[in-house]
């Protein structure tokens, strides 16, 4: 009994078990790491006189154990990959001047492709898919509006992106196996919530796609809430894990199983939180001393 009773401490050991990776920023040098599931960060990799400023803008790829993301120097932009369980460094491309800030980063896992959206002239994003060894793309459509936010479902293959015009917000789909367009859906935003979703994040275990989007109350404050984003009708149901009054904003986050692990600015400060998103509640709060832009959570590393 007592062997039994081991084995299945052991097993619940394996399964919540951190295993988040991330980017962070100090000073003048960017960083690439392990982060535990208290916020704080062991080094890997350095890249001195290389900045990331721009939160939530990489891709993971559990199947093949690689993170892309992008650094700047000197005003020119690298995409950079890295294997995770190798603490290496396997491309390091400059992107094309003329492509401009490239948003969007996902991996679908399971066809091993990179997906972006990348900005032209005219109010309109090009949709596609980006190798990661050379920065060179290919095209699957195009939509029209201010880029809001971007998601990718790993189990229905579908590369969703969020954009806003005067009037509406487009939720556009991309199938990533085709390179199709497969619809757009208007979504449905309640009263309280101005502006939003941003930062999608597909929930597996839930079978969700989750999002943060702004939410002001009565007495004029204003924060980011999360929300769950429905593909098909276009419903976004904020979910009241954070008020208005908490004033918060979410940098980064990364999710297993149930849970999710985000850094945000709560009330002015720092802090790495861990929501279960199964009981809508934050079960972990500590304050964060590094400002980590971008994390993914790997299970095969």
């Amino acid at each position: 009994m007592r062997f039994l009773l081991l084995v299945a401490f052991l097993a619940l050991i394996s399964i919540v078990r951190g295993n988040l990776y991330g980017v962070w920023q100090t000073n003048n040098i960017a960083n690439f790491g392990v982060i535990n599931q208290q916020g704080q960060t062991s080094l890997k990799l350095e890249f001195p006189n290389f900045v990331n400023t721009r939160p939530d803008n990489s891709a993971m790829n559990n199947l093949t154990t690689i993170m892309t993301f992008v650094l700047a120097q000197n005003g020119t932009e690298y995409l950079v990959t890295v294997n995770v369980a190798k603490n290496k460094v396997i491309y390091f491309v400059p992107i094309p001047s003329n492509l401009g800030q490239i948003e969007g980063l996902r991996y679908d896992s399971d066809v091993n492709s990179l997906k972006v959206c990348i900005p032209t002239n005219n109010n309109t994003y090009i949709v596609g898919e980006m190798d990661p060894a050379s920065a060179s793309y290919d095209v699957y459509g195009y939509v029209e509006g201010v880029l809001i936010g971007v998601g990718l479902s790993t189990y229905n293959h579908t590369y969703y992106v969020v954009t806003a015009s005067t009037s509406e917000t487009t939720l556009s789909k991309f199938d990533t196996r085709s390179a199709q367009h497969i619809g757009d859906v208007e979504l449905i935003i309640p009263q309280q919530v101005t502006s939003g979703p941003y930062n999608l994040l597909y929930i597996p275990a839930l079978d969700e796609i989750v999002g943060n989007v702004v939410v002001t109350d009565s007495n004029g404050n204003s924060g980011q809430d999360y929300a769950i984003i429905d593909p098909e009708t276009g419903a976004v149901k904020p979910l009241g894990i954070f008020s208005p009054a908490d004033q918060v904003n979410v940098i980064t986050h990364a999710a297993h199983q149930n849970i999710l692990y985000a850094t945000v600015n709560y009330n002015a400060v720092l802090q790495f939180i861990s929501i279960d998103l199964s009981q809508q509640k934050v079960v972990s709060q500590t304050p964060e001393g590094t400002f980590v832009v971008s994390m993914g959570y790997f299970t095969n590393v």
